[in-house]
């Protein structure tokens, strides 16, 4: 009997650390909020940054206000983004990965500024940003850009967060589609006849 309730009790904290393991598992390969939110502020400065190196002398001055009035939140970002790459990818290969998700982030930036007619719209997109960013009431970087979409694929898969990330200038909020929950017997709706339970 106490062998019986020996395997049962190891069976049970088995099952238990099994599950913890995947639980790390799966979240070692999910961005956390914060994380998406690097990729959203990394995306927006990378597109702020090709503005900066080719819509002329006004966009390289609010460029350089924006560095400085946030200066100490990108740092913030930046160390969050590395890390995350870090925790999903290993040291050398999440330094990569980085490195390549910024290059790439910006690389896109420029092939649609530089399709035809894209130039000026983009230039006066980038000026809208800098102007909401710049002003007097100093918003929250992370606030901020979750109100500015940018077509980037997300290099991470945040397991519920969808991140779209071109500059598109202020909007309400990001574009996240949240799947609803199925209707549940308890949410009061009707119940199916063959589902009823008599009284």
């Amino acid at each position: 009997m106490k062998a019986m309730k020996l395997s049962a009790c190891v069976a049970a904290l088995s099952l238990v650390f099994l599950s913890a393991a995947q639980a790390r598992a799966v979240s070692s390969a999910c961005a956390s909020a914060a994380e998406i939110h690097a990729i959203q502020v990394t995306a927006v400065h990378q597109e702020l940054t090709d503005a900066a190196l080719a819509c002329g002398p006004k966009a390289v001055s609010l460029f350089n206000r924006f560095q400085t009035l946030f200066s100490k939140e990108l740092r913030r970002s930046d160390a969050t983004m590395l890390s995350m790459f870090k925790r999903m990818n290993g040291n050398a290969r999440g330094n990569a990965a980085y490195d390549s998700f910024k290059t790439r982030t910006i690389a896109r930036a420029e092939i649609r500024r530089t399709k035809p007619g894209a130039h000026d719209n983009f230039c006066r997109t980038a000026e809208l940003v800098f102007a909401a960013a710049l002003a007097p009431d100093k918003p929250i970087l992370e606030d901020f850009v979750s109100g500015v979409p940018v077509n980037e694929t997300s290099p991470v898969d945040s397991c519920e967060i969808k991140v779209v990330v071109a500059l598109q200038g202020v909007q309400a909020g990001p574009d996240i589609m949240p799947t609803p929950r199925p209707d549940l017997p308890s949410d009061g709706g009707s119940v199916p006849v063959s589902a009823a339970v008599p009284r």
